[in-house]
C-alpha cells in the first residue's frame, strides 16, 4: 500500500513538473533568441515588378533582308529591350550590321548602343560607332542613321584611314550611282584629307 502511494505521488508530482519544466524551455528560448533587425530584409524582398516588366526585353536578335537592288543587309545585337514610350523603338546594346553590296564589297557597322525603330526599319547608332570596309576604310563616328530596310547611311563627326589616307568629314552618307553601277561612300562638310601615296 506503501508503494502505491509512492507511485501515485511521483506521478502526481511529474504531472506538474514535466510541464513547469517544457514552460522553463521555451522561455529561455525566447530570451536568449537572437533579436531580429527589421531593417534587414531578404534580398528579393525588394523586387520592383514594375521595374521588371518595363525591362522586358530580348536577347541577341537579328534583322535583315535584301533591298531593291540586291544588297543583303542583317542587324544583331547583343539585347533590345522596348522604350516605355514607344514600344516600336527598341534600344539596343553591342550592335552590329553588315551590308553585302553586290560587286561592292562588304561594309560592317558595330557600336556599344543603339535604337530601332521596328515601324521605319531604321538604327540609330551611337556611343562610339565603328565602320570598316572590304575596300579599305577604317572609319569611327559619333552617331550613324542607318536602315535594314534599304542600303542607305548617314554618319556624322567621321575620321579614320582609308585607301587615300586618313580622313576626317563632318558628314558620310552612302550613295548609290547611277544606272545601278554600285555604291560609293561619300564625304561631306569639313572634309580633311591626309593624303599617303601607295608605295
Amino acid at each position: 500500500m506503501a508503494r502505491a502511494d509512492a507511485y501515485s505521488r511521483m506521478v502526481l508530482w511529474l504531472k506538474v513538473a514535466l510541464p513547469l519544466a517544457a514552460l522553463a524551455i521555451l522561455s529561455t528560448l525566447f530570451l536568449i533568441a537572437e533579436t531580429l533587425d527589421p531593417e534587414k530584409a531578404i534580398p528579393y524582398a525588394d523586387v520592383d515588378v514594375r521595374q521588371i516588366l518595363e525591362e522586358q526585353g530580348i536577347t541577341r536578335p537579328s534583322f535583315g533582308g535584301v533591298s531593291s537592288n540586291g544588297v543583303q543587309i542583317s542587324l544583331g545585337a547583343e539585347a533590345v529591350r522596348p522604350e516605355p514610350d514607344a514600344p516600336s523603338r527598341l534600344r539596343g546594346t553591342e550592335l552590329s550590321m553588315r551590308l553585302d553590296i553586290p560587286k561592292g564589297g562588304v561594309i560592317d557597322i558595330a557600336s556599344p548602343l543603339g535604337t530601332i525603330d521596328a515601324n521605319t526599319k531604321e538604327a540609330v547608332l551611337d556611343g562610339g560607332v565603328q565602320l570598316t570596309t572590304t575596300t579599305g576604310y577604317d572609319l569611327r563616328a559619333e552617331r550613324l542613321l542607318t536602315s535594314y530596310g534599304e542600303a542607305r547611311i548617314e554618319a556624322t563627326d567621321v575620321f579614320g584611314i582609308g585607301p587615300p589616307g586618313q580622313l576626317e568629314a563632318g558628314e558620310l552618307t552612302l550613295e548609290r550611282l547611277e544606272n545601278n553601277a554600285g555604291y560609293v561612300l561619300v564625304f561631306k562638310s569639313r572634309v580633311r584629307l591626309v593624303y599617303t601615296p601607295q608605295e
